[in-house]
């Protein structure tokens, strides 16, 4: 059965391998030079038209590597089902001395394995990079771009698109509409995430009466505080400011947010909704545990499928 997956499948595996490489050695390489080009910035470098430089570049390459997952699901997971299907060669297959079972289990298990190891090397990639941007990139916990290709969110991404992939080809049965069906489904799939992250895990809401405890707004105390949602001031009477709005409020048009003497003369204290840094691992855990969970989900649904094929 191994030698059978890699013949049928060895393109594939080999084009997506090459994809990976590709990314993560562009990566590694855009970010060769961050540490010189950040003490660069200021003394020699007053622009830092270097630094800047690097780092578009780098975010537009993290842009591109979340569209990976579509690759997974379209090159690996919709043929694995459909083609065979259209081709009318499931039903060889079947009548093979191996069960649909192994067969199906084999298959998955082998592109899933290969699957989470070119994720977790995405994601290796994406977290040693960002550490040697330093503080001049933005941290992964609160970007919806870094977080899905940092740590282990990649290996859970790209199960989901393969299963995905095999589900709607399973249930399709033909190659080009699950093909389609599995771009538009993992679009909505990924889009779905970024709007339910933030609810995951229920915030922190917490009230600073003394500037000590406030935080940037925005600025890198809000980034060293974790995943920021929203900062407002509560008045004396305990009615809620945006920050523009208490900002007005010291008759500083040039100030966006209140100052310091401004919060003492109004006596205002800071409402922060956040999640803190430490929670960043939880974040992953959580949304990789939830993907893996409909991952399974669909696997048994192609279980079934699978079953009913004649």
């Amino acid at each position: 059965m191994l030698w059978l997956v890699w013949r049928q499948h060895r393109w594939q595996l080999l084009a997506v391998t090459a994809l990976v490489a590709a990314y993560c050695g562009y990566l590694l390489w855009v970010v060769r030079a961050a540490p010189e080009a950040v003490r660069a910035c200021g003394p020699v470098d007053p622009d830092c038209t270097q630094l800047n430089l690097l780092n578009a570049r780098w975010t537009n390459a993290v842009f591109v590597g979340n569209l990976l997952p579509l690759a997974v699901g379209v090159f690996w997971g919709a043929p694995l089902l459909a083609r065979e299907v259209e081709q009318g060669t499931i039903r060889l297959a079947f009548t093979q001395s191996v069960s649909r079972r192994r067969w199906l289990t084999v298959k998955l298990g082998v592109l899933a394995g290969v699957a989470v190891l070119l994720g977790l090397a995405v994601g290796a990639s994406v977290s040693w990079s960002i550490g040697r941007l330093g503080a001049f990139s933005s941290p992964a916990f609160g970007n919806d771009l870094l977080f899905s290709q940092a740590g282990m969110m990649p290996a859970a991404t790209w199960v989901l698109a393969l299963v995905a992939g095999v589900a709607l080809g399973a249930f399709l049965r033909r190659l080009m509409p699950a093909v389609a069906a599995t771009v538009v489904a993992l679009s909505l799939v990924f889009a779905g995430l970024v709007a339910l992250r933030p609810h995951l895990i229920p915030p922190v809401d917490r009230i600073a009466v003394t500037q000590e405890q406030f935080v940037g707004d925005p600025g890198p105390e809000a980034i060293e505080s974790g995943w920021i949602y929203r900062v407002s001031y509560l008045d004396r009477d305990g009615h809620e400011l945006s920050s523009a709005a208490a900002g007005r409020l010291c008759a500083d048009p040039a100030n966006s947010s209140p100052t310091p003497e401004c919060v003492d003369r109004l006596g205002l204290r800071q409402r922060v909704v956040y999640q803190p840094a430490a929670r960043y691992v939880w974040f992953q855990l959580v949304e990789g545990g939830l993907l893996l969970l409909v991952s399974a989900g669909l696997l048994l649904a192609v279980r079934r499928r699978t079953a009913a094929v004649v």
